[in-house]
């Protein structure tokens, strides 16, 4: 037992430096593995979805009702002047009607409107004029004739105009809304138990 010691000491005492050595890399070595365990803090991103009513402005349609004017040309041109007369029949059967127009002749001459039963509703004198007649419904006869001359030229235009309600359809600026799918994230704090080498226990 004796001898063993001293052999063992003598070993120490002519290796001691590579002994030395070995236990130091020995101890970076295990120093360097992830022995200690210890509790670790961090901060993870949590994503929820959630649907939100978004408003947006929209064109919508709607019927609205606008009076517009209507126009039947019955005649717009020449004529030659017979001894009869220039004679135009034409129907009203619109309420709120009017004949409207003009003749122009070289020679005078009179421009008549007559009902249906030859009554006479108007009548002008010269060798031009305007007519602007409002009408009842019915059936008329609107005449241009001479009493001197005949085989002039005459200018007639005649119309019937009269008004009417119509539907129209427009458009106008709504607010409506609709739905969305909107991310939130959040930052939620949780820990962990990690293994971490002496080295970061000392110096982390």
């Amino acid at each position: 037992m004796e001898m063993l010691k001293f052999k063992v000491m003598e070993y120490f005492r002519e290796h001691w430096k590579w002994i030395l050595i070995g236990v130091c890399i020995l101890l970076v070595v295990v120093s360097s593995l992830p022995l200690i365990p210890v509790m670790i803090e961090y901060t993870k991103i949590e994503y929820t979805s959630e649907l939100k009513q978004e408003p947006y402005n929209a064109l919508e349609p709607y019927v609205d009702y606008e009076v517009r004017e209507k126009t039947e040309v019955l005649t717009d041109g020449f004529y030659l002047v017979v001894p009869a007369g220039i004679e135009i029949a034409f129907v009203i059967d619109k309420p709120g009607s009017r004949l409207v127009g003009q003749f122009d002749n070289s020679i005078q001459g009179s421009f008549t409107v007559f009902d249906v039963a030859s009554h006479i509703v108007w009548e002008t004198l010269g060798s031009k004029g305007t007519i602007n007649l409002p009408l009842e419904p019915g059936p008329y006869r609107a005449r241009f004739r001479e009493n001197l001359m005949w085989g002039e030229e005459l200018y007639l235009n005649l119309a019937i105009k009269w008004s009417e309600t119509e539907p129209v359809t427009k458009y106008r600026e709504v607010l409506k809304y609709r739905e969305i799918s909107v991310i939130n994230p959040s930052f939620v704090k949780t820990s962990r138990v990690e293994k971490i080498n002496v080295w970061q226990y000392i110096f982390g």
